[in-house]
């Protein structure tokens, strides 16, 4: 790219380095199969299978046997041209053979297992050109100024340089905005928050990476601003050739970093991306966060005021036309920056990014009630407002569990809590009581209990937007070509319908009666039935009674009313009928309780068409729920 896009060949016939393409050609066949080895050593401590097994029975080994197809196939065409001294035609074939290489590479890694594959893929393969584009010109500009600096006057003019150098800066300018913008992207993708970054090793090279790139261009910008200029004035040829030695060595440096992004970027492709490591080590006594600290009305002057200076410092030290300014200008943005990370930060904990691996589940939750209610009732309450008997004797009073501040703490925050205690309230460690799962149980309750307190507002008619309350996952035992809940994503809203009472088998006719017209509307029925509720038999939907306790110990947390938070000591409610409509995305996006309101909602299910069809004119506001809680 640089000699055709940067180079004028009136201006230069320099041959074309063919040892150097050589060279490359064979780094990068070298640099494959030790990938190779090192993929096969971590399968072998997994003990997953050897080489064959790999190379054939995988994806990846299939990309990988194509890769290495290209590989050869440029260190032949490499070493065919250097022996026969080959034109551009040949470079040209070899730049394309590193290209297929390189865009193959993100399909045999963890971008092609996205869930959106190609919301990855593609950014993967532009990213990859774009370095290898920036990468691969940095030699030939290293040669440009060596050749104008030791060669005679004739091999290469001041202006043809000074043209030569100018144009690629244009150039690498463009590539490192690819760059930067497809990299951003990316990092969303594998980084959800900063214990992703500064807790895992995907994290750690990620800052290697971005630390080495901000060398490079630092090296690059200074040429920019001090070489290119100096190079376009009129001068002493040998001043000019002494400076693009100078020049020549700030390439060389630019280079050394550029290959330590890459190394750092080969070093990622091997690495599990953050998303999925479940337990980043958090090593700072406190983090950051705008949602835990906004909620203290004490604190929003001085965030507001933070960002404020922050935001004038740095216009006055970015006001190049008033130099005086610049000093106070980067005095006021670090103390503005200051004081916005005083004012956000919360306590933490080692693993207060730790990641659950028991699934949000509806049995999860009905165990972490239970559980709640042996080890956890006696302080907080029988009804987690924090009122229970035995908290009157502690240092603090118990925390009221129903209040919002119980959804600004992260998993990891409740995990190390019930693991090591609290010792200056008084909260006894549960680690040495609770095995693991059995901690992360009861966070999933903790998480429904506090979402049935947020959940109150929610009614029998949708708020267009507002997708919000993540539905419990739960298996669907005995439902034909349906193992959970969420199978039903992307394709139908979902009627749950608890039905108790006398009412029960009047209104599972009703909603047979219905079926039709619900599935033409893309909805499906699921009918849980409860307590010793006997409904009609050969409905036309599915009727859940293996789990039926556990479906409802989990839901009927997210069954309180404005007019109705429950009775203080108890966790549930007194329900005898309730239904949630879950849209195709995964969210509870209205709720009838019929004891409440018996004539209004859903009763008459006219009422419930509208809302269906307002649902299903909605695009996706925003992914699935996590099927862990954070």
């Amino acid at each position: 790219m640089f000699r055709h896009v940067c180079i004028a060949q009136a201006q230069w016939r320099q041959r074309v380095p063919w040892k150097l393409t050589l060279a490359a050609a064979l780094a990068v066949v070298l640099g494959h199969a030790g990938l190779l080895s090192a993929q096969l050593l971590a399968l072998a401590e997994l003990g997953t299978g050897g080489a064959h097994d790999f190379v054939i029975g995988t994806r990846a080994g299939m990309v990988w046997l194509m890769r290495a197809a290209l590989g050869g196939l440029l260190l032949a065409t490499a070493a065919a041209l250097a022996t026969a001294r080959g034109g551009e035609g040949g470079h040209v074939a070899c730049a394309a053979l590193a290209a297929g290489y390189l865009t193959l590479a993100p399909w045999g890694g963890h971008a092609a297992a996205a869930e959106v594959p190609w919301q990855v893929l593609v950014p993967n393969v532009v990213h990859i050109l774009a370095v290898a584009a920036w990468l691969g010109a940095l030699p030939s500009w290293l040669l440009a100024a060596r050749a104008y600096a030791s060669q005679p006057d004739s091999a290469l003019p001041t202006e043809a340089l000074a043209g030569i150098l100018t144009r690629f800066s244009r150039l690498a300018m463009v590539l490192m905005l690819v760059i930067v913008l497809s990299g951003v992207w990316l990092g969303t993708r594998y980084i959800e928050n900063a214990g992703d970054l500064l807790g895992t090793r995907y994290g750690y090279l990620v800052l290697g990476k971005l630390g080495l790139l901000a060398l490079a261009l630092a090296f690059a910008n200074r040429l920019r601003s001090r070489f290119l200029p100096a190079l376009r004035e009129a001068g002493e040829i040998a001043d000019q050739r002494r400076r693009a030695g100078e020049a020549a060595r700030q390439v060389t440096l630019e280079l050394a970093a550029a290959s330590g992004v890459l190394a750092c970027a080969a070093w990622l492709a091997q690495t599990t991306p953050a998303l999925h490591e479940p337990d980043p080590y958090w090593w700072l006594p406190f983090r950051w966060s705008l949602e835990a600290t906004w909620a203290e009305p004490g604190l929003r002057p001085w965030i507001t005021g933070g960002l404020l200076v922050m935001a004038l410092g740095a216009a006055a030290a970015l006001q190049g036309r008033r130099p005086g300014w610049r000093r106070p200008g980067a005095a006021g943005f670090v103390a503005g920056a200051g004081t916005l990370c005083w004012a956000l930060a919360v306590p933490a904990y080692p693993s207060t990014y730790k990641r659950s691996q028991v699934p949000y589940l509806t049995v999860s939750v009905a165990s972490g009630r239970a559980l709640y209610g042996e080890h956890c009732a006696a302080c907080h309450g029988a009804g987690g407002r924090g009122d229970g008997p035995a908290g009157a004797n502690l240092p603090r009073p118990p925390a009221d569990l129903s209040e919002p501040h119980t959804a600004l703490h992260t998993a990891g925050d409740m995990y190390w809590w019930l693991t090591h205690g609290i010792p200056e309230s008084g909260m006894p460690p549960l680690g040495d009581r609770l095995s693991d799962d059995e901690r992360w149980d009861l966070i999933n309750f903790l998480r429904a209990f506090s979402e049935g307190f947020q959940s109150r507002v929610v009614g029998p008619q949708t708020v267009p937007g507002q997708a919000w309350l993540g539905a419990i996952n739960f298996y669907l035992h005995g439902v034909p070509g349906k193992a959970e809940l969420k199978a039903y994503r992307e394709t139908h809203n979902v009627l749950l319908a608890f039905l108790g009472g006398p009412q029960a088998q009047e209104r599972a006719q009703v909603l047979a009666a219905g079926s039709a017209a619900l599935r033409s509307r893309r909805t499906q029925v699921l009918a849980i039935p409860l307590g010793a509720t006997e409904l009609p038999a050969n409905l036309p939907f599915p009727v859940l009674r293996p789990g039926a306790a556990e479906l409802w110990a989990a839901y009927e947390l997210l069954t309180r009313t404005v007019s109705d938070r429950g009775a203080p000591d108890r966790l549930g409610m007194a329900w005898s009928h309730a239904e949630f409509l879950i849209d195709r995305f995964g969210y509870v996006r209205a709720r009838w309780i019929a004891d409440e309101r018996p004539e209004a909602g859903w009763a008459q299910l006219e009422h419930l068409y509208p809302e269906l069809e307002r649902l299903n004119a909605e695009p996706r506001l925003r992914p699935p729920p996590d099927d862990h809680v954070h």
